[in-house]
């Protein structure tokens, strides 16, 4: 039976990995600053944490992802086409696009 729950989180440039129980409860956590370069570390980092706690892929039951973008809403998780948005400090178009692709792939493998 698959027990954990894997959250891509991206805020800013600050990207955190978090493995869940079923219970809800924090088991293991990843952080690191994003450097324009997301789409070579996060699948490295989650192999990392899975692998640091004895786990595989097909352990997790669903793969979430969050982001502060502003174009990225949260509620019905789509793209949001405004042109007063600013992304200033915020999570980026790519990486958005990286964390989202990268948490439906992860959802379809397992």
């Amino acid at each position: 039976m698959k027990k954990y729950k894997l959250k891509i989180l991206i805020i800013g440039n600050l990207v955190s990995l978090f493995l869940f129980d079923r219970k809800g409860i924090e088991i293991s956590k990843s952080t690191w600053t994003d450097k324009r370069d997301l789409s070579e570390k996060i699948l490295v980092k989650i192999d990392l944490m899975l692998t640091k706690n004895n786990l595989t892929i097909s352990d997790i039951f669903d793969v979430d992802f969050d982001c502060d973008s502003p174009y990225f809403n949260r509620k019905e998780k789509k793209m949001l086409i405004n042109e007063n948005l600013s992304s200033e400090n915020k999570c980026g178009f790519m990486a958005w696009q990286v964390g989202e692709v990268s948490a439906k792939i992860l959802n379809f493998c397992r």
